[in-house]
């Protein structure tokens, strides 16, 4: 189900038009992070939360932007890839042991999608980022649908969707920049 939604997501945001006024040099301000994160497919709170708890935030121009939100994106995968094989190596019951290790392989996967977004965003190559966000938020959609109705910790599911939603962000955040140029 989530595989679907996630489609839908990447068809919305394809054809729905961001901005075309936003160029990488754009100073951010409060403003600008409450425009972005009202994007559709975007969870605004979360978004201005997650960019508000950091301090950089409003010293970047937009594309320093991009490259925070990957940044802390990568950090987040690696800190649950982290987790997730403590998870893996602690747990007795066979099943949670299969999709804990199932969803290491989707974060490993998904983290080396965030690496080449982040080598795009850093190239002005917009576009190529946002697909290769899309493609990093993808690859935990298996993990995401075998943790539903599974018996396990509420901190890693919490985390699991987090992440899609930092991954989110980056794909809006590369788009509104590749509809800029």
């Amino acid at each position: 189900m989530f595989s679907v939604l996630h489609l839908l997501a990447l068809v919305l945001i394809s054809i729905t038009p961001l901005c075309s006024s936003y160029t990488p040099s754009d100073k951010v301000t409060k403003e600008l992070v409450v425009q972005l994160c009202s994007k559709p497919t975007l969870y605004k709170n979360f978004c201005i939360a997650w960019l508000f708890s950091d301090p950089k935030t409003l010293t970047l121009d937009l594309h320093g932007l991009l490259g925070m939100v990957i940044e802390k994106t990568q950090g987040f995968g690696f800190r649950t890839i982290k987790l997730t094989k403590g998870l893996v190596n602690t747990t007795t019951d066979p099943n949670l042991k299969m999709i804990y290790g199932s969803c290491l392989t989707d974060y490993e996967q998904s983290t080396k999608g965030i690496e080449v977004a982040k080598g795009y965003a850093s190239s002005k190559v917009y576009v190529s980022a946002y697909m290769a966000a899309y493609k990093a938020m993808m690859a935990t959609s298996d993990c995401e649908t075998l943790i539903e109705a599974q018996p396990i910790h509420a901190y890693f599911s919490r985390r699991v969707v987090m992440f899609e939603r930092m991954c989110s962000t980056g794909m809006v955040f590369s788009k509104v920049l590749k509809e800029g140029k």
